[in-house]
């Protein structure tokens, strides 16, 4: 699993990614089209630490674990319960997701970022409210799989996510918050957690520096390998 947002210097990547682990059970409708209900945990994250430009100055991260459940629509462009043994498909659906957006203050420790509103989320006279860990989603994407037997399908798969937040990083606004105003509500570390580049000697990312892009949401996607099981060729496990 991996992520696309402001963290992440290419939109589709293997750098930062996680392992993740999916698993669901499905019904087919016909020949061609198959429902299927997954659940899915993994995790995602991004520093910019590994980034390549002048974004390691303004020194941001997060972590953040994810949980998922989506009802999807596969359509197998063939019908491998015959003499075919291969096939590739595509599939779309509706789904919810949750996460919970973390990174590590000087001394090490865990600091979840969404209460603390970094971006000014919440704070008197302001517009914007605290995000929601709960979130929408649409999942779509393609895939391959060959039958071994009757009964078990190997395939290899890629699902992308659109999503409705930006803020799935943390990272939206392409301000920063008054951190004065930060601190008096929400305490010194909410202050220092929204501006970290004072943290990396001689940067020259100042607080009137770009903090975020907020022209597009964030995204997460997965690449798997997928081992399906069938009963009696209309029941699936995997």
């Amino acid at each position: 699993m991996n992520y696309g947002g402001d963290l992440q210097s290419s939109k589709f990547t293997f750098n930062q990614g996680h392992p993740a682990i999916t698993a669901g059970v499905g019904v087919k409708l016909n020949s061609h089209f198959t429902t299927f209900f997954s659940v899915t945990a993994g995790k995602v994250s991004a520093s910019d630490a590994n980034a390549t430009s002048r974004h390691q100055h303004r020194n941001l991260s997060f972590n953040s674990d994810v949980g998922e459940a989506a009802l999807t629509l596969q359509y197998d462009l063939i019908d491998i319960t015959g003499m075919q043994n291969f096939t590739p498909y595509g599939f779309i659906g509706v789904g919810g997701f949750g996460f919970k957006p973390y990174a590590y203050d000087t001394g090490g420790n865990k600091t979840y970022l969404q209460p603390l509103g970094t971006e000014g989320q919440g704070l008197p006279g302001s517009y914007k409210k605290l995000y929601s860990l709960t979130q929408f989603q649409i999942p779509f994407g393609i895939g391959a799989k060959y039958a071994l037997t009757d009964h078990i399908f190997l395939g290899l798969e890629f699902g992308f996510r659109k999503l409705f937040t930006d803020y799935l990083d943390d990272v939206s606004s392409s301000q920063y918050a008054d951190t004065a105003l930060l601190r008096a509500a929400r305490g010194p570390l909410a202050a220092k957690m929204s501006f970290r580049a004072d943290e990396i000697p001689g940067s020259n990312y100042s607080i009137n520096s770009q903090r975020g892009n907020p022209n597009g949401k964030d995204t997460y996607y997965t690449v798997l390998i997928k081992l399906t099981f069938s009963f009696d060729k209309s029941y699936y496990l995997f």
